[in-house]
């Protein structure tokens, strides 16, 4: 690829707004995702690669199908040759990144069902599972196949909020306006479009459609992060997915409204285990979208997954002890692999600490162990299923939640540990 010339550099450079300076800067300087998210005080990674997208793309450089983070490559020389004084010493050295070093991803069906449903006017995805089974890799992976087709992006986190917005549904999605505002780099004029009497699902829409998306041009793929957060708050969740259906309703219809709603793809976001705590019978958002449950990897793709890894020693029986251990879990597998990794380690030992308190996945084990003995009645039920020798038979409800949390696999109607790690370290600790 051709370097741009200095002038044009320059211009596109001036372009940046100040937060986007802010993470190119900590970007050049060689700092990690975490320290960047950190610095610039948002919650979470995802936030940082939004933005490092959006530099990218302003300078000209999109990944190719099926490539990670290539365009973050192109940065570096170019800033080398133009505004060296930005760019850490390291990288001038090295501005390659390591394949190693890079996150490891197991294409699956149900990407190219995303990436085919992102194009269609008005799509709305939900990609629901329980935490760390890959949906913000996926969302990625999403937002990069929408770059490459000229659609702007948006990514909000309801992580970011604050505990005293998080509580008020106005303050809320008076929240959503003002961040979505930003994200978008349009001025903030919802002081303008607020009417109290019209009621807060109203006033949203009409700020969205009247100001923000009014003269958008491009498709917006806008992602609502974290969404779970939302689904906590018993007293207005109802009235958020009312909101969220009423703008795919509206993408139907074929008069004004419904060209700006059509240039709207969203993506929902969302863990499932507040369904523990949820009502069954009043599943949020049932029936609207395209449902990605995001499922355990099979064995092929967990063999996939250690080929990345470079981890073809692994022999069949190996392979097959560890699938027994972590199951298809994808946090679990991606663990274990990178564990092997590291000197001295070896399957082995692996296998004997993972169920003790010396585990390597102890924090994610005592996450668990917590939200479980925050229901008495589900930990019962639970220890029930892992001390058995044979599969559990449970009640409808009881199996969605202990689903919704991640801790068991089913087959027709019985219930099993999800993998054997669950079956040994919760059967001594409920």
């Amino acid at each position: 690829m051709r370097m741009m010339e200095r002038k044009d550099f320059e211009e596109k450079y001036e372009k940046l707004n100040d937060k986007q300076g802010k993470v190119l800067k900590l970007f050049l300087k060689g700092e990690s995702e975490e320290a960047i998210a950190k610095s610039i005080k948002v919650h979470d990674s995802s936030g940082v690669r939004y933005h490092i997208s959006n530099i990218c793309e302003l300078f000209g450089f999109k990944n190719e199908p099926g490539e990670r983070f290539r365009q973050r490559d192109e940065l570096i020389p170019l800033f080398v040759k133009y505004k060296p004084e930005l760019v850490s010493d390291k990288l001038r050295e090295d501005s390659e990144i390591s394949p190693d070093n890079l996150p490891k991803y197991v294409e699956r069906d149900w990407d190219s069902k995303c990436y085919a449903k992102i194009l269609e006017n008005g799509a709305l995805i939900r990609i629901r599972a329980p935490q760390k089974m890959g949906k913000t890799l996926l969302v990625d992976r999403i937002l990069d196949r929408a770059s490459q087709e000229g659609y702007k992006t948006a990514l909000l986190n309801f992580e970011e909020a604050d505990s005293e917005v998080l509580g008020d549904y106005r303050k809320l999605l008076q929240w959503l306006c003002v961040t979505l505002s930003d994200l978008l780099d349009i001025d903030n004029k919802l002081k303008e479009y607020w009417n109290d009497i019209l009621g807060i699902n109203h006033n949203v829409t009409k700020y969205l459609e009247k100001y923000l998306l009014k003269d958008f041009s491009q498709p917006l793929v806008l992602v609502l992060e974290k969404v779970d957060i939302v689904f906590e708050q018993a007293s207005f969740n109802v009235d958020f997915c009312r909101l969220l259906r009423s703008w795919n309703d509206a993408a139907k219809r074929s008069d004004r409204r419904g060209a700006i709603w059509k240039k709207i793809r969203l993506i929902v976001v969302h863990a499932t285990e507040v369904y523990s705590s949820l009502d069954i019978n009043s599943s949020p958002l049932a029936g609207v979208g395209l449902t990605v449950p995001l499922p355990d990897f099979t064995l092929e793709e967990v063999q996939q997954l250690a080929r990345q890894y470079r981890h073809h020693w692994l022999t069949a029986e190996e392979m097959k002890q560890l699938a027994v251990m972590f199951g298809g879990y994808p946090y679990l597998v991606q663990s274990a692999f990178a564990y092997l990794q590291t000197p001295q380690s070896s399957l082995a030992k692996l296998l004997e600490i993972s169920p003790t308190e010396q585990s390597p996945f102890i924090n994610h084990l005592r996450e668990l162990l917590g939200k479980l003995k925050l229901c008495p009645e589900l930990a019962e039920v639970y220890r029930e299923v892992v001390t058995k020798n044979q599969p559990a038979r449970l009640e409808t409800n009881q199996i969605f939640k202990l689903e919704s949390m991640g801790l068991v696999r089913v087959e027709h109607n019985d219930c099993f540990p999800r993998c054997d790690l669950y079956r040994q370290y919760f059967s001594v600790r409920l």
